[in-house]
């Protein structure tokens, strides 16, 4: 599910981005952001880097009822935040058309703060980290910044589905001896 929304997400920035950067192979693409020339690939990279639990929505209730008085136990969806980062991963020497491509991706990022994926909404917004937050990013990722910006991807829903049980209401106590 994370792979479809972030490539869907990806597929419309490639559309916004590829009027000013022509690039018979794309200018945008999921992938990871690491070390090492072989990632140099002059392109925007799309890339996760956390997920955490949304919470704004409260916790739901693993039992919710049903018509006629029958009552259906599940786990409750879970919901989810995306982390990704937008990084122009571009060689030195095509520095300044990475800050280029950087700025492209904010004017889409600003002007579409939504976008639609299999019926489902899901709101894109930039979020700033510390200092010091970034440069534990980057570390991990392997030491090499790139220009970038870190966005949060809201409420991704995760739902199996699956009744664990269902029962009846009675008027009459159940007694269990």
């Amino acid at each position: 599910m994370i792979r479809k929304i972030l490539t869907s997400y990806t597929e419309q920035l490639e559309e916004f981005l590829r009027a000013d950067f022509p690039q018979p192979e794309g200018i945008a693409e999921v992938g990871f952001v690491g070390n090492g020339t072989e990632n140099r690939k002059n392109k925007l990279l799309v890339s996760l880097i956390g997920i955490e639990r949304e919470t704004a929505g409260g916790i739901a209730s693993r039992q919710m009822s049903q018509a006629g008085g029958v009552y259906v136990q599940s786990a409750p969806p879970l919901l989810v935040n995306l982390n990704i980062l937008l990084a122009a991963v571009y060689d030195e020497k095509r520095y300044p058309e990475a800050l280029s491509v950087l700025s492209a991706a904010l004017l889409f990022v600003q002007s579409r703060p939504s976008f639609h994926f299999q019926g489902t909404t899901y709101l894109v917004e930039v979020i700033t980290p510390s200092f010091q937050e970034q440069n534990n990013i980057w570390t991990t990722l392997g030491g090499q910044y790139h220009p970038s910006v870190m966005c949060k991807l809201r409420r991704v829903i995760f739902d199996a589905g699956e009744i664990r049980r269902t029962h009846r209401e009675t008027d009459k106590p159940v007694i269990e001896m």
